[in-house]
């Protein structure tokens, strides 16, 4: 079984904040042994841009530190699944990878103890339906609001799905949120308008 992993870093350790981190580490694991790793520069810092470009790199995995809650949900619609706000030397936190331990204590970003959790249960919640766009039901941008990408309600009727990269657009469908659809010519998570 294979897995291919992405860590956001900086002189060895993980970068402190994904939205900006300018250098990836794509690493290759076959039945648990590494087949390969390389460097890659990031270029994007726009959330759709910076998703974009880990889904071009086919990753499976991110490990980073700290990272918005619009560029985490584009990466998990995308299918990549995200350990964000947690910091350290980047070898110790593979090996902690494979461990299970990278929500251990001692890999903690300071002052982000409780947020990964906190998201975690949003990203729940969203799955059972209980949740509208990036802002989850229960916290902010709920039912009723304005989510947090500052569209207008996740949940409500009309409107259109559009793709910010290359501008195609498609009538919104009721009750599933548009970041979730990928635009059909060139495979971007879209946005509502």
């Amino acid at each position: 079984m294979g897995v291919r992993l992405a860590l956001a870093h900086h002189q060895g350790r993980i970068s402190p904040v994904f939205d900006v981190a300018s250098r990836i580490l794509l690493i290759d694991f076959v039945d648990g042994q590494e087949a390969g790793r390389r460097e890659y520069s990031l270029s994007r810092t726009d959330a759709y841009g910076r998703a974009a470009e880990l889904v071009a790199l086919e990753a499976e995995v991110l490990i980073c530190g700290a990272i918005s809650a619009p560029l985490e949900g584009l990466l998990a619609a995308s299918g990549i699944k995200v350990f964000g706000f947690v910091c350290g030397p980047v070898e110790e936190l593979i090996a902690a990878f494979f461990e299970g331990q990278l929500r251990s204590p001692r890999f903690w970003m300071p002052g982000c103890c409780c947020r990964w959790r906190n998201r975690a249960e949003r990203r729940t919640a969203m799955g059972r339906g209980l949740g509208r766009g990036f802002g989850g039901g229960a916290g902010r941008g709920g039912a009723g609001g304005r989510g947090r990408m500052g569209g207008p309600k996740a949940g409500g009727p009309g409107g259109f799905c559009v793709c910010p990269s290359c501008g195609e657009k498609t009538p919104h469908t009721p009750g599933q949120p548009c970041n979730q659809m990928m635009c059909p010519k060139c495979g971007t998570p879209m946005t509502r308008v």
